[in-house]
């Protein structure tokens, strides 16, 4: 769950979606994309991912009004064989031509049992996990997504980001226990922290974040750049650097597009295309093993985990995804808290665009 929501106004996710809907197309997009684009969207927020949901409006928006996305771009394959496929975005926007290729990546798994697709020139896609999710909505398949984007990670002893927050999401079901779904950045955390910090006005830990001389800061008006997840070289956090220079080579080296050095987005005075890059990985189960097997098999795995004793003062013991999962179902049931400073950021975007603000 998200640490500063408690008084937050509420606000469903039906008037969330329809809100960016409403504000996607009057910019020109086409309507399918605007309505799976707010589909991933607010699905951050659902599941208390709050550092990519519609605080993001406002990147998007601007980029929009400056013709940074090619709205009438289709998903182009560049290669393609029994397990692979390689995608050119042609500068679209990201969350509807990553949608695709997961789409095309799950069926042609169908077929060879496993495929990985590379997709080159595209555009920042959301949260990672709800395309790796997608394929828990196909019996017997799991999912896995990453993608890189702006420098912000200072390689391990670097001052300098020159890697992305590279997130990698996984997702693995499992038979009547609650599947696996991992989605984490392979930074400290993802940047959208430090913001949600900001508008809270709430120091950060040590080993976030560093300042313009790349040393660790608790002030996140001072944070310039991420630190690798582990922190210093002490703690590890040369694993973490390896981790996005591996999401690196599986996305910019094999599209053969840009690597996060050069990607632009929200720091950039001129909108170029930002030339992002993701990859995807599609599993069928059934290739490898019986599915009824396989089920009882990860049952006793997830459930000896969640059955283990909790050290004191903690309730139980979590997988990944148990958290985000309790974030849905509180949110679906009693709308999403959104900050009243992204409330009032929502709100100029609705009346810029001339569509109503249903909150």
């Amino acid at each position: 769950m998200v640490e500063f929501d408690t008084d937050f106004p509420r606000i469903s996710d039906e008037h969330l979606s329809q809100f960016v809907i409403d504000v996607f197309t009057s910019y020109g997009m086409r309507q399918w994309d605007a309505e799976i684009s707010a589909e991933i969207l607010v699905a951050s927020d659902l599941r208390g991912i709050d550092s990519h949901g519609v605080p993001r409006m406002a990147f998007y928006v601007d980029r929009l009004k400056q013709g940074g996305f090619n709205l009438e771009a289709e998903l182009e394959v560049v290669k393609e064989s029994a397990g692979a496929i390689r995608f050119n975005a042609n500068n679209g926007f990201g969350p509807p031509m990553a949608y695709k290729a997961m789409e095309r990546c799950l069926e042609k798994a169908r077929e060879a049992g496993v495929c990985m697709a590379s997709v080159g020139h595209s555009n920042h896609y959301g949260i990672a996990g709800y395309y790796a999710t997608m394929a828990l909505d196909h019996p017997g398949m799991a999912g896995i997504s990453m993608t890189n984007a702006t420098p912000l990670l200072v390689p391990t002893h670097g001052k300098v980001a020159l890697l992305s927050t590279a997130p990698i999401a996984a997702a693995f079901p499992a038979g009547n226990e609650a599947p696996f779904v991992l989605d984490g950045a392979t930074t400290a955390v993802a940047w959208g922290k430090v913001e949600i910090a900001r508008r809270n006005k709430k120091a950060i830990p040590a080993g976030w974040a560093v300042d313009e001389e790349g040393l660790t800061v608790t002030d996140p008006f001072d944070a310039r750049a991420l630190m690798p997840l582990g922190g210093e070289r002490d703690t590890s956090g040369q694993k973490g650097y390896g981790l996005s220079l591996m999401v690196e080579f599986l996305c910019s080296q094999l599209s053969a597009s840009l690597w996060s050095r050069d990607v632009t987005g929200s720091r950039v005075e001129e909108i170029v295309p930002s030339d992002t890059s993701h990859a995807f990985i599609a599993i069928d189960i059934s290739a490898f093993r019986d599915l009824d097997e396989y089920a009882a098999s990860a049952d006793e795995l997830l459930g000896s985990l969640r059955a283990t004793a909790p050290v004191a003062g903690q309730t139980r013991v979590m997988v990944p995804g148990d958290p985000e999962a309790e974030a849905y179902a509180d949110r679906t049931e009693r709308g999403i808290p959104v900050h009243p400073e992204v409330v009032d950021t929502l709100r100029g975007i609705g009346t810029e665009a001339g569509v109503a603000v249903p909150f």
